[in-house]
């Protein structure tokens, strides 16, 4: 069984369509089709129960998925070796971090690794999800968390620091919090995250429960979190690194 059928199976289960698995793969519809097809030829059973809601996994074929998993981890496997191996110090790599190392840290290492590596093209994904490196979503990622795939290679960087801060205008007009309880009150506005639970998480740690609806600004972008307090709009739990850029 070719490596391009197998990579076509696991592209469909994920989307749940052949438009979309198309679409992701950069084929065309009928090409997905018949791929797919060819391939319930060879095993001799449906791999999916077609539908007006989509596909779905039969069960034959969801015997099979775990066996294509596998393939796809050896394989993806196997290609980053032979990137590493290469010594040519050229071609393209995808990397990707979050908001703060992407706009705070990354410029003057990427300028000095352009300076030791200029053939090598450098493509930097900025956002606050972290991908998935099995998948070739990216080449390298700098994460805040450590990587439970058990294949990756990891590198300890940094550690951050992190603490409260709010605009010395803000803090003039409300006064500095006693506590922590106090800064929760409703003498205080928390520029909190929406999706991501590490603020509360982070609280409740230190005896310090919090829930989102007691934060009147909500926002997983560290950017605006960080344009939120020197907009003198609240507090944020922010990298000291981040907040010492900015005296006020």
């Amino acid at each position: 069984m070719e490596w391009d059928s197998i990579r076509i199976f696991l592209a469909v289960v994920e989307s749940g369509s052949m438009s979309a698995a198309a679409q992701g793969l950069g084929m065309s519809q009928p090409t997905v089709s018949r791929q797919i097809s060819a391939l319930e030829d060879r095993v001799g059973f449906n791999l999916f129960d077609r539908s007006c809601n989509g596909l779905r996994l039969t069960v034959m074929g969801e015997g099979l998925l775990e066996s294509a998993q596998q393939t796809a981890r050896g394989v993806e496997g196997f290609m980053r070796k032979v990137n590493a191996c290469n010594d040519q110090h050229e071609g393209h790599v995808r990397l990707a971090a979050s908001e703060v190392a992407g706009f705070f840290y990354l410029p003057q290492a990427l300028k000095a690794f352009n300076d030791a590596f200029p053939h090598i093209e450098v493509e930097v994904l900025v956002n606050n999800q972290n991908v998935n490196l099995n998948k070739r979503e990216a080449d390298i990622l700098i994460s805040r968390y450590r990587p439970t795939q058990p294949d990756l290679v990891v590198s300890y960087l940094y550690q951050h620091e992190v603490g409260f801060f709010a605009h010395q205008d803000y803090l003039a007009e409300r006064g500095m919090p006693t506590s922590l309880a106090h800064m929760h009150s409703r003498d205080y506005q928390i520029v909190g995250f929406d999706q991501s639970d590490i603020y509360s998480r982070t609280a409740a740690q230190i005896g310090e429960p919090v829930s989102k609806s007691q934060f009147p600004f909500r926002t997983d972008s560290y950017m605006m979190q960080l344009e939120l307090v020197r907009a003198r709009a609240g507090i944020a739990a922010m990298y000291k690194e981040v907040a010492g850029r900015h005296p006020n």
